[in-house]
C-alpha cells in the first residue's frame, strides 16, 4: 500500500517530538536542566502549536488529493499559504476558484523569480538557462503559444540529464525517500497524467500540458494560462526533486529511531532558529523593491569602475568589462558564480574564459539596461563592440545575468545576507560564437 507524504521520515521525527512534549511544562523543566534557553523554547511553541504542525504535516497529501488530477502537485518550495487557500476553496466546493488562485500565483513573476533562479543554477539545468528566461518571459507576458512547448522540452531534457531517461519516458522513476516533490503522489504521478497518449487532433481548449498532444501538434488549444502555469509549476517542482536526488535520497531508506530527550531539546533550538530566520527573510522579501535604474541618468553608460556604487551588480559588470579590455582572464574567473565554477580551479576557469574571447578583442561597450527581477538575480544588457583577428569590427548585445551569493556560494538575498554579485555563465558563453554569427 502506498504511504502518504505525512509518513515521510522528517514528519515522523517532528511527530515524535510533539508527542514527547505533550506536557510542555515538564519539557521546559527538562530543557532548563540540560542548559537550553527556556524563554526561546517557549516563544517557539507560542508560534508553532500542535495544530499548526498537523496542518503542515497533512497539507501536501490534501493538496494532491484535490489538485493532482488537474495537474498541480505539492513540493517543498511551493508557497504554503497558497496551498492552504486553494485547499480551503476546494473543500467549499469551489475547486475552479482554487485553481485560479494557483494560476494567479504562478502568473506573477515576483512569486517565482527566486525559484527560477535556483532551478537555473542546478548544473544540469545551466545550459537551458537562456531558454528558461525566454520561456518565463513569454509566460508572464501571456505568450503561451511560445512558453508551453519550451517548458515541456526543458522538463523532459533536464530529467534525462540526471536520470538518463526523460520525464515522459516509459519506466522513469522520479521517486525519492523523504521527499514531497519526489513522492509517488507527486512528480511520479504527473509523468502519467501529462504523458497521456493523444492520438486525435483537437482544436478545443485543453487545461493540462499534455506533452504528446502539444509537441506532436495534436492538441491545438494549449495556448492558455492553465496549461502554461501547470507546465511552469511542474518545472519548478523538479528543483526539489533534483535536490533530493543530489542528497542521495534516491536509493536511501532508513527507519525512524526515536531521539533522546537531549536530542529533542537540540532539535527544538534548531527549529526555533530556523523559524526566526525564515520570518526575518519573509519580512525582508515583502518589503524588497527593485531599483528603477535608468542608464545615462542614474548611472553612466560606461566609465571608470569607481563611478559605480560599490556592491551593485552594475559595478560587477563594469569590472568584468574592464578586465576584458586587459584580457585578464584570471581575475574574470574570480568574478564567476559558484554554479559556473563547478569546483574548477581559477586556472581552469581562466582557460575556459580565454577560449570564449581568444578570437575577438573588446574595444567598446555601453550599458543598456539594468533589470532587477528579484533580490537574488539581476540582468544587465550590454552593447559590446569587438575587433576580430582580421581587423574587422562587429557588435553584440549581451544579457549578463548575475546572482547574489554568500561566501559558501549559495544564493542569498542582497541586503538580507552578506554576499557578492557574481557573473553567471550563460550570458558570457553566448558571446563565444557572436563573431561567427555576424
Amino acid at each position: 500500500m502506498m504511504s502518504d507524504i505525512k509518513d515521510n521520515y522528517t514528519f515522523k521525527e517532528l511527530e515524535h517530538l510533539y508527542k514527547e512534549i505533550d506536557d510542555l511544562q515538564s519539557f521546559l523543566r527538562e530543557a532548563e536542566v540540560l542548559g537550553y534557553n527556556t524563554k526561546q523554547t517557549t516563544e517557539f511553541f507560542n508560534k508553532m502549536k500542535k495544530k499548526e504542525f498537523s496542518t503542515l504535516r497533512n497539507i501536501s497529501d490534501i493538496f494532491n488529493k484535490h489538485y493532482s488530477e488537474r495537474g498541480w502537485i505539492a513540493y517543498e518550495s511551493l508557497n504554503v499559504p497558497i496551498m492552504e487557500k486553494s485547499i480551503d476553496l476546494a473543500e467549499q466546493g469551489k475547486i475552479d476558484e482554487g485553481e485560479q488562485v494557483l494560476i494567479d500565483y504562478f502568473s506573477n513573476r515576483d512569486n517565482v523569480d527566486s525559484l527560477l533562479a535556483k532551478l537555473s543554477n542546478i548544473e544540469e539545468f545551466m545550459p537551458r538557462r537562456t531558454l528558461l528566461l525566454h520561456a518565463a518571459e513569454d509566460h508572464f507576458e501571456g505568450r503561451y503559444h511560445a512558453s508551453v512547448p519550451i517548458m515541456l522540452m526543458m522538463i523532459d531534457g533536464f530529467v534525462n540529464d540526471i536520470e538518463q531517461k526523460g520525464f515522459f519516458a516509459e519506466g522513469v522513476n522520479l521517486t525519492a525517500w523523504d521527499s514531497i516533490a519526489a513522492h509517488s503522489s507527486g512528480l511520479q504521478k504527473m509523468t502519467s497524467i501529462l504523458g497521456e497518449s493523444r492520438k486525435k487532433t483537437r482544436e478545443e481548449k485543453i487545461t493540462l500540458p499534455y506533452r504528446n498532444g502539444i509537441l506532436h501538434g495534436r492538441d491545438l488549444g494549449y495556448a492558455n494560462a492553465h496549461v502554461s502555469s501547470k507546465a511552469l509549476a511542474t518545472l519548478l517542482a523538479l528543483k526539489d526533486w533534483a535536490k533530493a536526488v543530489r542528497n542521495s535520497k534516491k536509493n536511501e531508506r532508513k527507519e525512524f529511531i526515536p531521539p533522546t530527550s537531549e536530542e529533542n531539546a537540540q532539535a527544538i533550538t534548531a527549529l526555533d532558529a530556523q523559524l526566526r530566520e525564515s520570518q526575518k527573510f519573509d519580512a525582508y522579501k515583502s518589503q524588497w523593491k527593485p531599483r528603477n535604474i535608468e542608464v545615462g541618468t542614474d548611472i553612466p553608460e560606461k566609465g571608470k569602475i569607481d563611478e559605480f556604487k560599490e556592491e551593485t551588480p552594475e559595478r560587477m559588470v563594469v569590472s568584468f568589462l574592464h578586465l576584458l579590455f586587459k584580457k585578464n582572464y584570471g581575475d574574470i574567473a574570480r568574478l564567476a558564480s559558484h554554479t559556473w565554477k563547478r569546483n574548477n580551479t581559477i586556472g581552469v576557469m581562466a582557460r575556459e574564459i580565454r577560449e570564449i574571447f581568444e578570437r575577438k578583442k573588446l574595444i567598446d561597450y555601453k550599458l543598456m539596461s539594468v533589470q532587477e527581477t528579484s533580490s537574488v538575480y539581476t540582468n544587465i544588457r550590454v552593447w559590446m563592440q569587438f575587433e576580430k583577428e582580421d581587423g574587422t569590427h562587429f557588435e553584440h548585445e549581451a544579457d549578463l545575468g548575475l546572482n547574489y551569493e554568500n561566501e559558501e556560494g549559495k544564493i542569498c538575498a542582497c541586503g538580507f545576507e552578506k554576499g557578492e554579485w557574481k557573473l553567471l555563465q550563460h550570458g558570457v558563453s553566448e558571446i563565444e560564437w557572436s563573431d561567427i554569427r555576424r
